[in-house]
């Protein structure tokens, strides 16, 4: 692998991970925009959050509203880092940096036999400085971190919403016997967000929806995009890792 194929390998995945942390954000900020005034019934607090829900004797509330800024701006430090590390890798591989140039020599033998010999520079002008690799790795495997902690809260917020709307919707329809077991074991997140959507009160007239959305598609699309970001950033740091391997021998 060459430093060609290496800065084409980022040059994908650093605008991927910016699509992915964008939709991520968006679609976690229309679900907040949508819950936030029915499910905050809360006296002392702000729980309008849609992650991180609880069932309790009289209302289903959602979680605390910082769960939600978390979901919605918790993915910028990293997109900060993707969008330069991008750019300059972007314009490198469509502007600047090529394949590696190779050049002949021919050399004479005292035998009077011609040898031709293929020769290769360790660095050209147009390379990355070999400095580069170790701090974008680290970089790179610190915003890998990052992320794996956003998606693992926010799956963990997404399942206990879940759960908890399982034990609401058997006290709404007032379930008994098997159909518990059904509701609790069988019936997919998906489903169990779908009677949210269309089963869930307005608390009061100033905190009642407007219109529907489709808040499965919304929770789906943020964790599976939070999570395709993780492993996207995971595949920079060990591309970034077989760069630093590349450059080694040139690094003083």
């Amino acid at each position: 692998m060459d430093q060609f194929t290496i800065e084409r390998g980022l040059a994908i995945l650093y605008p991927l991970i910016i699509a992915l942390s964008f939709i991520c954000c968006v679609t976690s900020a229309v679900a907040w925009t949508h819950w936030k005034y029915v499910l905050d019934t809360c006296i002392e607090t702000n729980c309008g959050c849609y992650l991180f829900g609880l069932s309790t004797r009289t209302y289903f509330t959602g979680g605390h509203v910082a769960y939600c800024h978390f979901a919605v701006y918790g993915l910028v430090f990293p997109v900060i880092f993707a969008i330069i590390f991008g750019c300059f890798h972007v314009f490198r591989v469509c502007m600047g940096s090529g394949k590696r140039k190779t050049g002949t020599a021919t050399v004479k033998q005292r035998s009077g036999e011609m040898i031709v010999i293929t020769t290769q520079s360790e660095v050209q002008d147009n390379d990355v400085s070999p400095y580069y690799w170790i701090p974008s790795s680290v970089i790179s495997a610190i915003m890998s971190l990052y992320t794996l902690i956003y998606a693992a809260i926010y799956t963990a917020g997404f399942n206990q919403s879940c759960n908890q709307y399982r034990i609401e919707l058997i006290k709404y329809i007032q379930a008994t016997g098997n159909l518990v077991g059904a509701i609790q074991g069988r019936i997919s997140c998906a489903a169990v967000f779908d009677f949210m959507d269309f089963l869930h009160a307005d608390v009061a007239m100033d905190r009642r929806r407007y219109d529907r959305i489709n808040s499965p598609a919304c929770y789906y699309m943020a964790l599976i995009s939070g999570w395709f970001a993780v492993f996207l950033w995971i595949a920079t740091v060990w591309i970034n890792i077989m760069g630093a391997r590349l450059s080694r021998a040139v690094r003083v």
